[in-house]
């Protein structure tokens, strides 16, 4: 007869769903079609504890192993799920946890499967109830924390972590620290005690690290690297790296990992712009998680030196298993870095990804720039943008909604800023919103390289012909051409039209061409494209500006006299302002300018005085009005300085004989 129990919660599966109790004890979901099953034989007993007004009921298999964990039971199904596996041969016993709040207790380790803890002092008489207790396969990660070593004092703590498997949404225990004091001892009396200078929190961590498999491996080492040929940049430190069939291991002072290659999106490998480096790095569909950080990029610096390793396996078993061509052999020799990448590919059998035809203006496959405080280099790949290394972004070109370029202003001397943005903003992918991602600080001499870059892979550029006319408006500037023009409305509008549509063409020819241009054949290209759209246009109203000019030169200077003799007068009366006048009184944007400018310096000391008032100014538009509160009122304790300050200088003036020149000069 089978037995059925509804509006269970089995743990590691979300939603409730149905027990049925027979020969075979199975748990389902319907709304879902999740569904967990497990033989009555393979169940050697099971436990039931309450837990207010339900019940939790858990099966374990005969290596004490947990099959099934379920609650939500009703504290009346304790008799009928009890009969129910009696009659399939399983005990159900009654474990009862402490709920009288102590965070303190002896340890112990039961069936090599579970930490427990239970309390320190139950009572005379009686059994020490359960605290709580740890399936130790669930446990990802065991470390001793830094800083509590032999040379600080005996280690006290114990920290571990868990996988995190839930949606962003949902709550789950990720991480569990315990505190052990010296000399504690648990409650087994077989304790093995080899290392006494090792402590208690040591001997725990060893234990946990031996029952929860993570130091356990499964196959033949087939090569390593050690941890000198590289430092981890993400996550940071230094870690001996072993190659398997069907995974890697990190080793490293305090944690390990373990890396399944099914669990691996990509590999990437990029060289630095220090010409001594190359970056390795490793996409995971599954982020690694250290602490409360969680690395979904492996970033491994590696030299350039030569480097020699040995494969586990005859250059038969290679041919067998990865193939003739597959470049391995039992001895390797050559640059570390290549020899990491074809290890990787090999063994994994997914491709290594690396720089394609972008070329910057000093000849590299990348460029200097910014992401929020950190620099790094972005590397535009033939099908996706690679920022390195903190934060490390891959964002590919099929996820690219659009480009855009900002803060540029062409080229020459007349242009603001030495430098610019560009914002890749992407598409919503997998139900997440749409993101846009800004690297800035990208030296000018970069925007042509990346402009013919991404017009030839087809992304949609916001604001081409914009950033394009003042490119070439920039370069007439600095040829002297139509500077003559600039109060001229009329011309204007014709010459930054006529150099939009001049911008496009050779966009649109390089585009057919499909292979980025040398140098030298880009430069020729801009020369060309800036003849043939300035030239016709620019060459006639050079050839009549002379008579425009000698016609028109008796009224302009007339002109020009007058003003100058009614603007001098003045200039000379500032000059002689008194030195004994209140300071001027300063707004609230004055302020917070003055509070934050050495802020912005450090954290973009490349910016000019043009780019820190635009910063200051794109801050103060997203200040709060409670933000601006306290620039507003040091702004009113000024004024109200400045008006005292001058009631003292008039009064003073006025008693001096000088009331009237102070006015003039006030006004």
């Amino acid at each position: 007869m089978t037995s059925v129990f509804n509006n269970l919660r089995l743990a590691g599966y979300g939603g409730v769903g149905s027990l049925s109790v027979g020969e075979e004890i199975k748990w389902f979901n319907k709304q879902e079609g999740k569904s967990k099953k497990v033989k009555a034989a393979e169940v050697s007993r099971a436990s039931w504890s309450t837990f207010g007004k339900h019940g939790c009921a858990t099966l374990f298999g005969a290596d004490g192993s947990e099959l099934l964990k379920l609650d939500g039971f009703a504290r009346r199904d304790q008799e009928t799920l009890g009969g129910a596996l009696k009659d399939q041969g399983v005990a159900l016993s009654d474990v009862e946890f402490c709920s009288s709040g102590v965070n303190r207790g002896k340890h112990s380790f039961e069936d090599g499967q579970r930490l427990v803890v239970h309390q320190t002092a139950p009572g005379e008489g009686k059994e020490p109830k359960r605290l709580f207790d740890i399936d130790l396969s669930k446990v990802s990660q065991c470390v001793l924390p830094a800083g509590v070593g032999k040379q600080a004092g005996e280690q006290k703590e114990v920290t571990m972590q868990f996988d995190d498997k839930a949606a962003p949404d949902d709550h789950q225990l990720v991480e569990l620290r315990l505190y052990i004091p010296p000399g504690s001892r648990s409650y087994a009396e077989d304790e093995e005690e080899d290392d006494d200078d090792a402590g208690e929190a040591a001997r725990v961590h060893a234990k946990i690290m031996e029952y929860s498999k993570l130091t356990s491996v499964t196959g033949t080492q087939l090569a390593q690297f050690g941890a000198e040929d590289g430092a981890f940049l993400l996550p940071r430190g230094r870690y001996a790296v072993e190659m398997y069939g069907d995974f890697f291991r990190m080793h490293g002072n305090m944690y390990d990992y373990k890396i399944n290659f099914a669990d691996v999106e990509r590999f990437i490998l990029l060289p630095r712009t220090d010409d001594v480096h190359y970056a390795f790095i490793i996409a995971l569909d599954k982020p690694i998680r250290q602490g409360q950080q969680r690395y979904g990029h492996l970033v491994w610096q590696l030299k350039k030196g030569d480097k020699a390793i040995t494969v586990n396996l005859s250059e038969a078993e290679l041919s067998e298993r990865y193939g003739a061509g597959s470049g391995l052999k039992p001895e390797l020799a050559g640059p570390l870095y290549q020899l990491v990448a074809r290890v990787f590919k090999v063994l994994s059998g997914k491709k290594v990804f690396t720089t394609g035809k972008f070329r910057s203006n000093d000849d590299r496959h990348a460029v200097n720039c910014s992401v929020k405080a950190s620099t790094g280099q972005l590397y535009p790949l033939e099908r996706s943008f690679v920022f390195v290394h903190k934060p490390t972004l891959v964002l590919r070109f099929e996820d690219v909604a659009s480009v855009e370029f900002e803060r540029f202003s062409g080229y020459g001397q007349g242009s603001a800023t030495k430098n610019f943005d560009l914002k890749v903003s992407m598409r919503s992918v997998g139900g997440d919103p749409p993101k846009d991602h800004s690297f800035t600080s990208i030296e000018r001499a970069e925007y042509k390289p990346l402009l013919e870059f991404l017009t030839s892979k087809g992304l949609k550029i916001r604001n081409l012909q914009e950033t394009a006319a003042r490119a070439t408006n920039a370069a007439k500037e600095a040829l002297g051409i139509g500077s003559d023009d600039d109060d001229d409305d009329d011309a204007a509008p014709a010459a930054r039209g006529g150099d939009s549509n001049d911008e496009d063409s050779p966009d649109e020819d390089y585009e057919d061409a499909g292979a980025p241009a040398s140098d030298d054949d880009d430069d020729d290209d801009d020369d060309d494209g800036d003849g043939d759209g300035s030239d016709d246009d620019e060459a006639p109203k050079i050839a009549k500006k002379p008579k425009k000019e000698a016609a028109a030169e008796p009224k302009p200077k007339k002109r020009k006299a007058e003003p100058k003799k009614e603007k001098a007068e003045p200039k000379k009366k500032r000059k002689k302002k008194d030195p004994n006048a209140p300071k001027g009184k300063s707004s609230a944007y004055i302020m917070f300018g003055n509070a934050k400018r050495a802020e912005v310096k450090e954290q973009h000391p490349d910016f000019s005085l043009g780019d820190i008032g635009r910063e200051l100014g794109k801050r103060w538009k997203e200040l709060t009005d409670d933000d601006k509160k306290p620039y507003v009122d040091l702004a009113t304790a000024d004024a109200e300085r400045y008006d005292r300050e001058m009631a003292a200088y008039k009064a003073k003036q006025q008693a001096e004989g000088a009331g009237g020149d102070d006015d003039s000069d006030d006004e």
